[in-house]
């Protein structure tokens, strides 16, 4: 190589060169991440979230579906919650929107695509080489060489890794305390669930036993049925919030989990 001329031996290094930052980008962008896979079953996985914001509109609506079982005293008292409830409904909301947010950028950042630079890379083609008579030179091969391995630190799943590692980091305990909200707001959707139960059926109680005479047969039959489908509907969204807290919880320890896991394999990297 010795006896090559000295614009030959720059050209054929910087070909090897160049094909070696090539071999190394794609190697990292095709090697399989179990870790991506798995941000990206979480970013999908917006089950919970979902849910609570289905179990909060109802619970902003309890006045309304309430209001004809009320007496006088009980109205004046729930018409002041639903306003507190309205009131605070946009703000609930928004924290719920955040967790979504958040989740669907985990799973942009978590794409299989999003760190691929294989077609910037193979567009760039070979090593140059200098033509000082033709305007270029040393200077402009190197700024050529230089571009294409900033372009090449852009790619591959050290890369990748390394980000999802910070923002899983930087954003564990935000969403932690945002579901620990939620959670709170559950179980507060509950309570104020047993509560909208306990008048509503305990109303139909009393007018079902007062209905006793042969006139008020057809009233009783239909108050009976009425608190039938009340009692289940009731027991059905009991369950529906223990099942959206129990969603919530999950998310947050696979949250911390991946947490963890991609911060280690990063340090692990790091150390090399």
């Amino acid at each position: 190589m010795s006896a090559l001329p000295a614009r030959h031996r720059r050209a054929i290094c910087l070909k090897l060169y160049l094909s070696l930052v090539l071999a190394v980008v794609l190697c990292g962008c095709a090697a399989p991440r179990a870790e991506l896979a798995q941000v990206r079953a979480l970013a999908a996985g917006t089950d919970a979230v979902n849910a609570f914001s289905e179990l909060s509109q109802r619970h902003v609506d309890s006045y309304q579906r309430a209001r004809p079982y009320l007496s006088p005293a009980e109205d004046a008292r729930e018409r002041l919650l639903d306003a507190q409830r309205r009131a605070a409904h946009a703000d609930v909301a928004r924290l719920a929107q955040a967790v979504r947010l958040y989740l669907q950028a985990l799973g942009r950042l978590a794409d299989a695509g999003a760190y691929d630079v294989q077609p910037e890379l193979a567009g760039a083609g070979a090593a140059i080489r200098a033509w000082p008579g033709s305007g270029i030179d040393d200077r402009h091969v190197s700024a050529y060489t230089l571009l294409l391995q900033q372009l090449s630190r852009l790619g591959g799943g050290a890369r990748q890794q390394a980000d999802l590692a910070q923002v899983l980091h930087d954003g564990d305990a935000p969403l932690q305390a945002l579901l620990a909200a939620l959670d709170s707001l559950l179980a507060l959707y509950d309570k104020s669930g047993d509560n909208e139960r306990d008048m509503v059926l305990g109303l139909l109680d009393v007018e079902i036993a007062y209905a006793d005479t042969p006139q008020q047969r057809l009233l009783a039959v239909l108050a009976k049925n009425m608190q039938q489908s009340k009692t289940e509907e009731y027991r059905l969204f009991g369950l529906r919030h223990t099942l959206a807290r129990r969603q919530l919880a999950a998310l947050g320890r696979e949250h911390a989990h991946l947490a963890a896991a991609l911060t280690t394999t990063e340090a692990r990297w790091t150390d090399r």
